[in-house]
């Protein structure tokens, strides 16, 4: 009777390694498609709000966007913090979950901050 040894195989996450870059890429994914979406509304449907300037779809996109960075940067970096701590304990989770659960959570706690201190969405 023969047997063939052959090596084990290695886990694909070993013990140890939390596999950050996945789950920051997709977390920031989360963000590049809600920016992409945003850009397709602008085009779309917010063609009535120039307000004496030019009406041109580059000028909507840019105010709408200029308009939409105090809130996506300090969100972004603040799930990108979330999806780190987040990702330390849960070896179990997938870098997709972990990263769903982190962008939802920073831009919640990014919408709670800045209102609590006054910030108006306009």
């Amino acid at each position: 009777m023969e047997t063939s040894r052959t090596a084990p195989e290695e886990p694909d996450d070993p013990t140890g390694e939390r596999g950050f870059a996945p789950t920051l890429i997709a977390t920031a994914a989360w963000y590049v498609f809600a920016a992409f979406v945003y850009i397709l509304w602008i085009i779309g449907f917010a063609g009535g709000d120039c307000a004496g300037e030019a009406c041109s779809t580059a000028g909507r996109i840019s105010r709408g966007l200029g308009a939409a960075l105090p809130w996506a940067f300090p969100s972004l970096a603040l799930s990108l913090l979330v999806a780190v701590l987040l990702r330390l304990p849960a070896v179990g989770w997938r870098a997709s979950s972990t990263a769903t659960a982190a962008a939802v959570l920073g831009a919640g706690l990014t919408t709670a901050i800045l209102r609590s201190v006054g910030y108006d969405i306009g």
